[in-house]
């Protein structure tokens, strides 16, 4: 058998240890200066033979059994083994560097805290100081006022905008086909199609893209939906259609997004799952990455809005559970391929917070509301 280091390996002071990760595997494993020195010794691919050449004062079996724990923490890698061959496929197919992939595989299945744990860490920072300020205000005498939007209270686009709102609470109705389907289009329709100087065939949809690249596929995770069987589905924007993902997993939706219990009563889920080979044929610039991400935001918007026209909710969520939607979507370990966003939709139910709308004529002094909003 041979070895080597694994290539997917990074090293951090940690209260004054040194800890390796594998940002690819997502494992950690403390790190001395004589195992930094091991890993350098088989950065290329060695036998055994040579390996207790390097370590002569270490008994065969001892050898064997420390190789055994780094190839378990994947510091080392055997030849011919399946994180080989993932370790292979990534860095053939991830152009963007290491920086990147070290955030990306780092915030992937992370444990999510719970809104009650969250409001009670609120709670705790508020009573030993003020929050950030949540809105910056111009000098009321070197400002220009603006005239306030009158068709913000109306049934224009504005007034669409101005509804939207994330409610977590539904009435347990089950949505419609027609529902959906309006909502995945306004999110990831195909228009049309174009082409660039190069030649290339590039679909234009409801949200900007960089270069076109259409990085993202939506999966539906029906619940109750009028027209659909429960179940898992791919939406083809090109086509727009459904078809049904086949798997035996029918998870609780909160087991998908981070045990959030509150999306369990939720008729749908839609799920954007970005497809990284699109945009790094064309960028090797890993500023690309950060392209990616702000595009799912583009188009949950507009899943939103739709949901708002139909008096639908969509509540959006990045607290994902990756590995557990990629196992139900068919997806398995492909690293190019992962979960970024997702939203439930369902009739709205009770609001759980008041919601006070501000008009120009109702605005409290800026240094007025300005305390209250620092206040929380």
């Amino acid at each position: 058998m041979r070895i080597r280091s694994a290539k997917t390996l990074v090293f951090l002071r940690e209260e004054k240890a040194i800890v390796g990760y594998n940002y690819l595997t997502r494992s950690t494993f403390f790190c001395s200066h004589d195992l930094l020195i091991f890993l350098a010794l088989i950065d290329e691919w060695t036998d055994l033979h040579t390996v207790r050449n390097h370590l002569p004062y270490i008994s065969t079996a001892e050898l064997e059994r420390k190789i055994d724990d780094l190839i378990a923490v994947h510091a080392v890698i055997p030849e011919d083994s399946d994180t080989l061959q993932e370790e292979d496929d990534f860095i053939e197919g991830w152009h963007w560097g290491m920086p990147a992939a070290l955030l990306h595989m780092t915030v992937q299945d992370r444990p999510y805290l719970s809104i009650e744990q969250s409001e009670a860490l609120q709670v705790s920072r508020l009573a030993t100081g003020s929050q950030p300020s949540l809105c910056q205000w111009n000098d009321e005498q070197d400002s220009i006022a603006l005239n306030w939007p009158l068709e913000a209270n109306g049934d224009g686009l504005l007034g669409l905008m101005a509804r939207r709102r994330t409610v977590r609470s539904t009435d347990a109705t089950a949505i419609s086909i027609d529902q959906l389907s309006d909502c995945l289009f306004a999110g990831l329709g195909i228009t049309g199609v174009t082409k660039n100087g190069a030649g290339v065939t590039l679909p234009l949809g409801m949200t900007p893209s960089g270069g076109a690249r259409n990085p993202y596929e939506a999966f539906v995770y029906a619940r109750s939906v009028d027209g659909l069987a429960p179940g898992f589905y791919h939406y083809s924007a090109l086509q727009h259609s459904l078809s049904q993902v086949l798997t035996n997993e029918t998870p609780l939706p909160s087991e998908l997004l981070g045990g959030q219990d509150w999306v369990d009563d939720m008729p749908c889920l839609i799920v954007l799952c970005a497809y990284f080979e699109r945009p790094m044929w064309k960028y090797h610039d890993a500023n690309a990455y950060r392209v990616v991400l702000i595009e799912a935001g583009h188009i949950g918007q507009n899943v939103m809005l739709a949901a708002t026209n139909h008096g639908l909710c969509a509540c959006p969520s990045a607290a994902l559970d990756h590995s557990k939607i990629a196992r139900c979507l068919g997806l398995g370990d492909d690293a190019m391929r992962a979960p970024i966003y997702a939203m439930t939709l369902a009739k709205p139910g009770e609001s759980e917070n008041e919601v006070i709308p501000l008009r120009s004529a109702d605005l409290p002094t800026g240094e007025h509301l300005h305390t209250q909003m620092l206040a929380g």
